[in-house]
This record gives C-alpha cells, structure tokens and sequence, in this order.
C-alpha cells in the first residue's frame, strides 16, 4: 500500500460511482493516503467516504476540476453522460486531468469518448476490471487497460492500489476488449465446472473430494477454486453460478466482427440462452469421508 508522503501527495483523485465495487475501491485509495474527492447521485453512498475523510463534488465538471485523475466505476450507460454530458469530465478546465474509466463498455463507446475527451487535453483509459466485490476490497482485481502508453504510465501507480494484475492491452478500446473476451472464458469454465460436477455426482463420486482433486489438477482455475474454498473453507452447501447469455453474446459479436467462428462459445450460448439465469451445485446430500 502506498503511503502518505510518496505518490499519494502528488495525485488528487476523484471518484465517480460508489456501488459495491466503486465505493470500495475509492476507500481502499482513500486509505491509501490519496486524497480523494467522491460523487454518487445517493448521497447515503457517499457519506461513509466522508466520514473516512474524502471531500465531495456536486458534478463530473467539478470532481474534475479538483483532481489530477478522475476515476468512475459506471452503468455502461451513464458513462457518456458523465463524460461528455453538461458539466461532464469535458467540462473540467484542468490541462492535464486523466480519465480511468473502470466501466465495462463497448470498444466503441471507448473510442468515442477517449476521442471526444482528447480534443479539450484530457487522457482517458479503458480499464474495466475483473474480480468481483471481493477483489475491489482486497485490491486484488484484473484491470484490463487501454489507452495512450504514457497515460498508462501515468496512472499505474494508481491502479496498482486496487488491481493484482494490470494489463496494458494497447489504444484505447483494447481494455473493454480483453474484458470481453475474459467474461467469455470465464463463462465457459462455470459452465465446465457445472457439468463436470453433475457428472460425476451422477457417477456415485463423493462431489466435495472430487471438486477438491479437480482444484489440484489440470482443470484447476480461479472459478473451480474459489468452489472448492467456498465449501471446505466457509461450509457453502449450495455453489451458484450466475449464466449471463451477454458474456458469451459480446464475444461472438465480437467474432463475427473479426470474420472468425468459436463453435464453443455458439454452442455455450446457445445453453446460456434457453437455461434459467441460475446454476447450483448442491452439496447437501454428499458426504466428506472421514
């Protein structure tokens, strides 16, 4: 963690979105030693930041202009309102000011934005995260980064407060791409795990020693672990994966896009499109060996 005195003095940040993983995020900066500066249309999301210390901005155009680097955690659709809209980020009479964008997007509406941003002297990243409400408390998310290199550089010190793993991926758009393509994987290792577990719980396996084998094998992944901790760990009888038809929908979009085929991804879809929203591994029936 950074502490007051180093980079935390020569960096104001604002913060942009408290739900469950912004304001998270702005508090583990806030306790940083960065001064931070929060807004949030509820102002209950703010308070607790207050208390901890931070200041508080009434628009995007002021935050920005009280800041050296502004960083939102959005609804996809409220990013360009926020960026570009009346009293936007674009507003900020601030050379200089840089735009993390946490969000996940759309490689267009990166581009458009970053672009739109660049004409009043204002960098931006795409740098939308993976990892969960859990990873945004313990700063260990995956960012995935886009944007001009020197604005990367810039702002590296700042995303190290809150990612485990920051990428640079390239111009902007290349992070709300690698978000994609990581949901899209992501989905089709749950979708693995459900249907390795019904195997084998279907074949008369005792289901928790199973899953803890597989952790140790070559199916281990970061999904399959945080099963195997979830049940052995903190005694989960119930392990739900939640199907979102858009992680694998953007990665086909994004294919066909490109001219290519991912028949695995079709056919995960394909289940995700006609299963219910919800998966569930039931341990309540399956007994640890003594």
């Amino acid at each position: 963690m950074t502490t007051p005195g180093s980079v935390a003095n020569l960096e104001r940040l604002g913060f942009i979105g408290l739900g469950n993983m912004g304001g998270s995020i702005a508090l583990r900066l806030l306790r940083a030693g960065y001064p931070v500066t929060v807004l949030d249309l509820d102002a209950a999301k703010t308070a607790p930041l207050v208390r901890s210390g931070a200041g508080m901005a009434a628009t995007p155009a002021e935050i920005s202009e009280r800041s050296t680097i502004v960083i939102a955690s959005l609804q996809p659709e409220n990013v360009e309102e926020v960026a570009c809209g009346k009293n936007g980020i674009a507003d900020a009479k601030n050379a200089g000011l840089h735009f993390i964008d946490l969000s996940s997007t759309s490689q267009e509406l990166a581009i458009k934005v970053s672009g739109r941003l660049r004409e009043r002297g204002i960098e931006m990243l795409d740098a939308p995260v993976s990892g969960a409400d859990i990873g945004a408390t313990n700063g260990n998310l995956t960012i995935f980064v886009g944007g001009e290199y020197s604005a990367y550089q810039r702002c590296l010190p700042v995303l190290q407060q809150i990612g485990k793993t920051v990428t640079y991926l390239g111009p902007n758009g290349n992070g709300q791409i690698g978000k994609k393509i990581n949901q899209m994987m992501q989905a089709l290792s749950e979708l693995a795990i459900y249907e390795g577990m019904l195997l084998a719980q279907k074949a008369g396996l005792p289901l928790q020693m199973f899953a803890r084998a597989s952790s140790a094998g070559c199916a281990q992944n970061w999904r399959l672990d945080e099963l195997v901790d979830g049940v052995f760990n903190h005694g989960e009888k119930k392990h739900r994966f939640r199907l979102r038809p858009g992680r694998t929908g953007n990665a086909l979009k994004l294919a066909e896009q490109l001219g290519i085929k991912l028949p695995g991804t079709e056919a995960a879809h394909q289940t995700f499109s006609r299963h219910k929203w919800e998966i569930v591994i039931d341990f309540d029936d399956d007994k640890v060996p003594e």
